[in-house]
């Protein structure tokens, strides 16, 4: 449930920024958080999507950890060494940093708490 929810608002963050680009008048939270939006939802939706499969499959928790470092030190390479590609913003690789850990808290949570043994 809890899943289904975090993926739902990281979809909707997703949607609210697309839709700004055909109303330019439209402006979520702040103008600050409205920028940077894509890089939390995605970052978000990119480590509930992979982390909770991987969860699913058995996979080792460390290696779900690697996969939150390194969307957090690509998003800062993304947003600082790659300006030929990017337009350099701090602010946007720190909020892909939240995205990323609102999902690891969810992921080191399910794994925890939420995982299930199934006996045959």
């Amino acid at each position: 449930m809890i899943y289904s929810i975090l993926f739902f608002i990281g979809v909707l963050l997703t949607i609210g920024r697309w839709f700004s680009v055909y109303d330019n008048n439209f402006i979520m939270i702040n103008k600050t958080f409205h920028y940077s939006v894509s890089n939390v939802s995605l970052s978000l939706l990119l480590y509930l999507g992979v982390g909770r499969l991987w969860l699913i499959t058995g996979t080792k928790f460390s290696r779900i950890i690697i996969l939150g470092l390194f969307i957090i030190i690509s998003n800062f390479i993304c947003e600082t060494v790659m300006g030929f590609m990017n337009t350099t913003d701090i602010m946007d690789a720190i909020y892909g940093t939240m995205g990323t850990s609102i999902a690891f808290i969810f992921l080191y949570l399910t794994n925890k708490y939420g995982l299930i043994p199934i006996n045959s």
